[in-house]
């Protein structure tokens, strides 16, 4: 850094920055220039619409201390590359990070003040940004110097500039310049922001957003002692932003320029690009600024034809409306002094230069609204063999009844937010989407439906969320007895539609006289948690086979002392004491053994689940329990009297019981696959809600329904029947076995799963 003389530049004047005229010929500006919204969604008409109360907001925040810059929103604009002569034209993209309404208002309002201190620290070969000057002035000083007999050129090229400059250096250029601790730590706040990003929140350890209002300034003030450096060695600078040639009358001056250039950027974090920077001479010609420089000529580039126009402006409005943006954030008032987590968890991550996934943004005192729409790939809607479960995900849709099939379509409740449909059954009729099927309940003809399908392939149905089902469609169900469990948006069961008038009498009239029978209670108790913690054991001796973790065999050894104790056990409360002091060991080492650094299990929570682990294993183990249930119900017993589980209150305890053993084969060890092949994000999840609740987002929902499906269906041995089942089909085998031991006083034989 160079010895600056100490010069008496005027300070910025805070009650003039913060003045009502300021900020409102700032907001006519950024009105003028339009631009697009940011991470909040706000435009610049929405703003408009209070923009007095606004302003007012925004300088009363500033002046008490409470004003909160929001990430930046990530862009693509095309730019035209540096090309070598002769080089065919492309197409690249740049990034830009875009600011909030509200903090370009805030940016250009210090920029109005700013500009007079630092433009008359700039040096004059600097000609980007500046009041005044513009490319054609940095165009025409280029043909001055070479008319002047300087010949030889370096035709220079920096690597990534902006998103390279030095937090820590910048600062202090800044400080250098306007002496003023406060304005310092408002740029800080702004550049350290962060850009929302489709992956999460990017937190910059280096760098300054191309887009915002406050950066070319910065840009000018990071490379003005560069600009002082290149003038006191005798060479001639034309420098725009990261663009510039210096000028020389020999080929040896230019040569030493390179070393010298290459030097000083190194001292401000910065390099030339190998490829893009080069020695040259105007008989030879060089690009700079859109003009050709060939000896004394000076040939501007062609402008852009209306149809290039035309189609940058396409693929810029493509690239805005992506589906795949970042979610909206808003900003709620944080605690005002982080916690010492939150802090190290902030530092970590932004050491990591990985994306903050939405779930954390409740920690930098962001609330996330995903408004975007789901894209629904037609595959989705396909029948696969051993499937006959239908989930109705996609909110506003309506299920119907037309001629011997069920219709799914958009319905007129339709929303923006819609979620996907997955139907998926073994077929004898491939399905028909699309059709133009005519409701005959109906004047006029019904919405392209989503999906057509046979009713008697249809097995049960699990509607989430706000989904519309039509009296025929629910009066089919009862008929053929085909279950309808309803579930919130997030997975949580509320109910289930089933007929009474295909209970087995004389089977819940067993059920009531067990009830009475502690032996069978017990001995029902017993098998139960025998077949859930065996297959817990079972479970984690898969997952460590291969990795050894440390500690792993003793908690292995501690739950097999609980399988021990089961059958000494006749109290079920010291039953299920047995059962949570296993759980506890199970799931801690279950998380031990998750290999994707992107997740973490520590312990087991639920209502609501606090993590994307927990997350997953609530909505796996809801899925399960409406699959257990709906066998449980077509068997003709009711659901509601358990052995294991039982209270006053009037829930599916026998479902809770069935469902036990199954846990650790099918959901946890999906669970695992999920995560640690990565086929599941941290960026799959909601953010928390209000009482702290963590669940997947539309997309990935479906994605786990999917592999849920595939799990399901997949085909293991059962000691039942000689061939292969799904575990489907298994889970209806021990449903059976059940039902045969209320009847005749068989001993239960839980599933246990090979290790």
């Amino acid at each position: 850094m160079l010895d600056r003389p100490t010069l008496n530049w005027p300070k910025l004047d805070w009650q003039r920055f913060l003045s009502a005229e300021n900020f409102e010929q700032t907001w006519l500006k950024v009105r003028r220039n339009r631009g697009c919204a940011g991470v909040d969604g706000e435009t610049v008409e929405a703003f408009e619409q209070d923009a007095d109360r606004k302003l007012a907001t925004l300088r009363r925040q500033i002046e008490t201390g409470t004003y909160q810059p929001m990430p930046l929103r990530s862009l693509h604009i095309p730019k035209k590359p540096k090309l070598k002569p002769g080089e065919p034209p492309k197409t690249e993209w740049r990034g830009l990070a875009v600011p909030t309404v509200r903090d370009r208002i805030v940016q250009q309002a210090l920029l109005n003040l700013l500009h007079p201190i630092l433009e008359p620290q700039f040096e004059n070969s600097s000609f980007a940004y500046r009041p005044g000057r513009s490319y054609k002035s940095a165009v025409q000083q280029i043909d001055q110097w070479r008319q002047r007999g300087y010949d030889w050129v370096l035709d220079a090229d920096v690597v990534k500039y902006f998103d390279n400059i030095q937090h820590g250096r910048l600062f202090d250029e800044l400080q250098e310049r306007v002496h003023d601790p406060a304005i310092g730590h408002l740029v800080e706040r702004w550049i350290g922001s962060g850009v929302s990003t489709a992956s999460g929140l990017i937190l910059p350890n280096k760098g300054v957003p191309q887009g915002a209002v406050i950066s070319p300034i910065l840009a000018n003030v990071y490379f003005d002692n560069f600009d002082e450096a290149i003038e006191a060695a005798g060479l001639k600078l034309v420098r725009y932003a990261d663009d510039f040639v210096i000028l020389a009358k020999s080929k040896a001056r230019i040569e030493k320029a390179h070393d010298l250039v290459e030097e000083l950027l190194d001292t401000m974090g910065l390099e030339l690009h190998p490829d893009k920077t080069r020695v040259t001479h105007f008989n030879d010609g060089f690009r700079f600024l859109g003009h050709t420089f060939v000896r004394s000529l000076i040939v501007p580039d062609q402008p852009k034809s209306k149809r290039q126009r035309q189609t940058e402006e396409a693929a810029i409005a493509q690239k805005a409306a992506d589906p795949a943006r970042s979610p909206i954030l808003h900003y709620s008032d944080p605690p005002p002094q982080a916690t010492q987590m939150q802090q190290a968890l902030l530092a970590a991550v932004q050491t990591s230069e990985q994306p903050i996934p939405p779930p954390l943004y409740v920690v930098m005192g962001y609330r996330v609204r995903d408004e975007k729409p789901v894209q629904i790939e037609s595959k989705e809607w396909t029948w696969r063999n051993g499937m006959s479960t239908l989930y109705l995900v996609r909110q506003g849709t309506m299920l119907r009844k037309d001629h011997g099939r069920f219709v799914i379509e958009g319905g007129r409740f339709e929303t923006e937010e819609n979620e996907s449909i997955t139907a998926q059954s073994p077929p004898s009729q491939p399905p028909t989407p699309k059709s133009k099927t005519q409701n005959p309940q109906s004047k006029t003809t019904a919405p392209p439906p989503i999906l057509e399908i046979p009713i008697k392939e249809v097995g049960r149905i699990l509607v989430l969320g706000n989904v519309q089902i039509s009296t025929s469609a629910l009066s089919e169900c009862l008929e053929h007895q085909i279950p309808v469990v309803f579930m919130s948006r997030a997975g949580d069961y509320k109910g289930h539609l089933w007929s009474s008038e295909f209970c087995d009498l004389p089977t819940e009239a067993a059920q009531f006289g067990r009830r009475h029978d502690p032996g069978f209670q017990v001995k029902m108790a017993q098998q139960i948690l025998h077949g859930k913690l065996t297959n817990s054991r079972h479970l984690l001796l898969r997952l460590n086979r291969k990795r050894k973790v440390d500690g792993l065999r003793a908690k292995i050894h501690r739950i097999d002392q609980h399988i021990a104790a089961l059958p000494k056990t006749v109290d079920l409360d010291v039953m299920r004491g047995h059962e949570g002091a296993s759980a506890r060991l199970y799931f801690t080492a279950l998380g031990q053994l998750i290999t994707n650094p992107g997740f973490s299990l520590t312990e087991r929570n639920r209502r609501p689940p606090k993590d994307p682990v927990n997350s997953l294993l609530s909505f796996g183990y809801t899925l399960l329990f409406n699959n257990v249930l709906s066998l449980i119900l077509a068997e003709g017993l009711n659901p509601y009297l358990g052995n294991l589980h039982r209270s006053d209150r009037k829930e599916p305890h026998l479902a809770f019981d069935l469902m036990e053993e199954w846990r650790s084969p099918i959901v946890d060890s999906l669970v695992m696959v999920l995560i640690n092949k990565k086929i599941l994000r941290p960026t799959d999840f909601t953010f928390p809600n209000a009482e702290g609740g963590i669940y997947l987002n539309p997309t990935a929902r479906r994605v786990f329904l999917k592999h849920f499906e595939e799990r399901i269906s997949e085909e293991i041995a059962h000691p039942a029947v000689q061939q292969p089942v799904s575990y489907r089909r298994a889970i209806q085998l021990q449903v059976q076995q059940y039902k045969r031991c209320l009847q005749n006083s068989q001993p239960y034989l839980p599933f246990i799963r090979a290790t």
